[in-house]
């Protein structure tokens, strides 16, 4: 964020002043305040890429999410019968086991946004890193003679090659053409799903998107994705396993709660911070101190 010298503070301080006294109109000082850019807005992805860079907390999660899943494939392996469908497991790429939040991190600190173009250059260069304990979940996962069926929404026309490349050297099986379902048409996750499940029984969907999941939340809003979730709750921790991600996924364009799934894109830098600090709970000491002589002047 760029900061304006001691003299233009002076000058704003003063109009400020004058606008007071004289009732002129604000717009010198909207003027002098500098514009709210996209860096700005990647600011707000500090916090949230540190902690899952660094924190104990996201390791822990990460672990417990790859512990309930194993634990479902090792029960549906030993009650597995000749004649049964073969069995699987459909999981997310991103967040899910590969840790792209080194791509996240480089956002931060310059006016770049997400594009295709620079997710390209991300995907092709294959340096994404391992999340916690996947590479040891899935070789578990392929031992156990289950199939694993990478649903991602990577592209298979330009991501597939440096993706396949990234993941085999991150010790990731099965990784091949008929294993990595990326997107072709759709973003849609839903009919890949029931692809797979045509010829396997998935013994659990894996993701830190609603939408990784087979629930039904694509392109809902937030009410309705909540709602879609609450009415799944005692499957989670069992069919279905969230791995974490504050930094990104489709609950940030359902905070835009009017209007259509994709209008949250359309908006600026300034109006997505705008967006985002609109949807929180807040409570400020000052305010309920306020509020409590209001009440008792009232009262009085």
């Amino acid at each position: 964020m760029k900061f304006i010298s001691k003299k233009k503070s002076l000058f704003v301080a003063a109009a400020l002043g004058f606008s007071m006294f004289t009732g002129a109109p604000q717009s010198v000082l909207a003027a002098e305040m500098p514009a709210y850019t996209q860096q700005n807005l990647n600011a707000e992805l500090t916090m949230a890429v540190a902690w899952m860079q660094n924190s104990a907390e996201y390791r822990e999660l990460c672990y417990q999410a790859y512990n309930a899943a194993l634990d479902q494939v090792v029960r549906a392996v030993s009650h597995h019968q000749a004649g049964d469908k073969p069995l699987a497991i459909v999981l997310d790429a991103d967040e899910t086991v590969v840790d792209n939040s080194a791509f996240e991190a480089g956002l931060i600190g310059t006016n770049h946004a997400y594009s295709n173009k620079n997710w390209d250059k991300w995907c092709a260069a294959a340096k994404a890193s391992v999340m916690p304990g996947a590479a040891e979940f899935l070789q578990s996962v392929d031992k156990l003679g289950v199939d694993i069926f990478y649903v991602t929404n990577r592209s298979m026309d330009t991501q597939y090659e440096g993706s396949a490349k990234n993941m085999k050297a991150l010790g990731f099986p099965q990784v091949d053409r008929r294993h990595m379902l990326f997107k072709t048409d759709t973003s849609n996750k839903q009919p890949r799903y029931d692809e797979v499940s045509k010829d396997y029984d998935v013994v659990v969907y894996l993701g830190d998107n609603a939408g990784d999941l087979s629930i039904g939340t694509y392109h809902k809003g937030q009410a309705e994705r909540n709602a879609i979730v609450d009415a799944h709750k005692s499957e989670f921790g069992h069919r279905f396993i969230a791995l974490p991600n504050p930094s990104y996924g489709d609950w940030e364009p359902a905070l835009k709660k009017d209007g259509k799934f994709g209008d949250y894109w359309k908006l600026t830098p300034k109006e997505k911070s705008e967006a985002r600090n609109a949807s929180l709970k807040k409570w400020n000491p000052v305010d309920e101190e306020q509020g409590a002589r209001v009440q008792s002047a009232k009262a009085n």
